[in-house]
């Protein structure tokens, strides 16, 4: 039944390209589904991109050089990673909010001194402190004002690409369904 649903999200994403589409589907899913009962979301777009949220982030050689990718794709959330969020949110009438990309907030985190985002393998393998965000999983440490907290290994577990979480080959079988319905001729 997603398969029905490529032609709707081709239209309002205004394009065939499979690694645009592959990760709109979820957003599409989520919009449609929360639409039912709320008018506004939030989304965590931008965390990834000022906490170093990428595991290719552990191949950075240097905190100057993690800054200067971190900079970098940050610029270009705008052709990519926003444009899908609005696309598909505002097809369902929902308005997305991306507290994170806050421009005070922003501000804040990219003044950071970069060496306290660095992506350590070790740790990565571990699901330890040091890996992708550890800067905000560690605002997530303890419990909360009600004495609620967020379990150890759900805080510092790996995560999934959004439309790799389904626990299948779903990108793979995706891009050969796409593949079929779209030519270069």
């Amino acid at each position: 039944e997603v398969f029905d649903l490529i032609p709707k999200i081709v239209y309002h994403m205004e394009t065939y390209e499979a690694e645009l589409l592959r990760s709109a589907i979820p957003n599409w899913l989520l919009a449609e589904r929360a639409a039912v009962d709320v008018k506004m979301v939030l989304t965590g777009e931008g965390a990834d991109e000022i906490f170093a949220g990428y595991l290719y982030f552990q191949d950075a050689g240097s905190p100057e050089a993690l800054q200067r990718e971190l900079r970098r794709i940050y610029n270009m959330l705008g052709n990519i990673n926003l444009h899908r969020t609005d696309r598909m949110t505002m097809a369902h009438g929902l308005e997305a909010r991306v507290p994170f990309l806050d421009t005070e907030f922003t501000k804040l985190v990219m003044e950071m001194d970069p060496s306290r985002k660095m992506v350590c393998p070790d740790a990565v393998r571990n699901n330890a402190r040091g890996r992708e965000k550890t800067v905000l999983r560690e605002l997530f440490e303890g419990p909360n004002a009600n004495g609620d907290s967020i379990p150890t290994p759900v805080l510092w577990r790996a995560k999934a690409m959004q439309c790799e979480g389904v626990g299948e080959d779903w990108v793979s079988i995706l891009q050969r369904k796409i593949m079929s319905l779209v030519s270069d001729a």
